[in-house]
C-alpha cells in the first residue's frame, strides 16, 4: 500500500477534528451558559491554528507528492465546512446569547441569527468547488480568514463598554453576521498565499499584510485579527490589478 497518498487526508483529517473539538465546546459553553474560561481561549486558539496550518499544507502536500484527487478536494471542504463554517457560525450565535436579557434564563431564538454564517460558508465551499478560476487568488472572503474574522470579533466584545453592548451589542452583531455572510460569496477578488513567483513586486501585499499582523498583534495580541482580516480586504482591494494580472 502506498502511504504517501494517505498523508494529504490526514492533514485534512487533523483540520476535521480539531474542528469537531471546537463545535463541542462552543455548543457545551453556550448550552451551560457559560463565558469561555481563559484556559479555553488558549485551547481554541490552538486548535483553530493547528486547523489553519493541516488546511494551508493539505493541498501543497498532495501537490508535492502528486497526489491530488478528487477524493481528496471533496474531504477538503467537508472539513472546513465544520472548522470554518460550523465552528463561527455557533461561535456567533453564542456571542448573540452572552447579550441576552440577564433577567432570563432562555436561550434567544436571536443567536440562530448567527448561524447565517454557516449556510454561507456552505454556499462559498460550494461555489469555490466548482469555480476554475479561483486557483491564484480567491473570490470571495476564504471561510478560513472568516473564521479568524469572527474569532477576533469575539476577542474585541469585553473591550466593548457595557452600556454601549446593551443599547446596540445586538444590532452590531446583526450587522456583522450580515456582512461576514456576504464577503463570504462576494465577487471580490482577494489575493492569496500561494505564490508563482518571489518576485518582490508579486509579494509585495503578502510582505505588506504579514507586517503589518506583526506589529497589530504585538500592540493588541489576539484582539487584532478581526483588524488584520479587514487590513487583508483593504490590501486585496489597492493590489487587485497587480495579482489578478499575473494570475492569467
Amino acid at each position: 500500500m502506498n502511504i504517501k497518498i494517505h498523508i494529504p487526508n490526514m492533514l485534512t483529517l487533523i483540520n476535521l477534528f480539531c474542528g469537531c473539538l471546537l463545535v463541542y465546546y462552543t455548543l457545551y459553553y453556550s448550552l451551560t451558559d457559560q463565558k469561555f474560561p481563559e484556559e479555553f481561549i488558549n485551547i481554541a486558539l490552538i486548535l483553530l491554528g493547528v486547523s489553519l496550518v493541516a488546511d494551508l499544507l493539505d493541498g501543497m502536500v498532495a501537490r508535492w507528492l502528486n497526489v491530488a484527487s478528487p477524493i481528496g478536494l471533496q474531504l477538503d471542504s467537508l472539513a472546513d465546512m465544520v472548522t470554518f463554517g460550523v465552528f463561527p457560525g455557533f461561535l456567533m450565535a453564542k456571542m448573540f446569547n452572552q447579550l441576552k436579557d440577564t433577567s432570563t434564563n432562555d436561550f434567544p431564538a436571536i443567536a440562530f441569527f448567527g448561524l447565517l454564517i454557516t449556510l454561507f460558508s456552505a454556499l462559498r465551499l460550494a461555489k469555490f468547488n466548482v469555480d476554475t478560476t479561483q486557483i491564484s487568488y480567491f473570490k470571495g472572503l476564504a471561510t478560513p480568514a472568516n473564521t479568524i474574522f469572527i474569532f477576533g470579533v469575539y476577542m474585541l466584545l469585553p473591550e466593548l463598554s457595557l452600556a454601549f453592548l446593551q443599547n446596540y451589542g445586538i444590532n452590531l452583531l446583526i450587522s456583522i453576521t450580515v456582512i461576514s455572510s456576504l464577503l463570504l460569496v462576494a465577487d471580490i477578488p482577494l489575493f492569496s498565499f500561494k505564490m508563482k513567483s518571489f518576485k518582490f513586486k508579486d509579494i509585495l501585499p503578502q510582505l505588506i499584510l504579514l507586517i503589518s499582523s506583526i506589529i497589530l498583534l504585538i500592540f493588541m495580541g489576539l484582539k487584532a485579527l478581526s483588524i488584520i482580516v479587514i487590513v487583508y480586504i483593504i490590501l486585496s482591494i489597492i493590489f487587485k490589478k497587480s495579482f489578478v494580472h499575473a494570475s492569467t
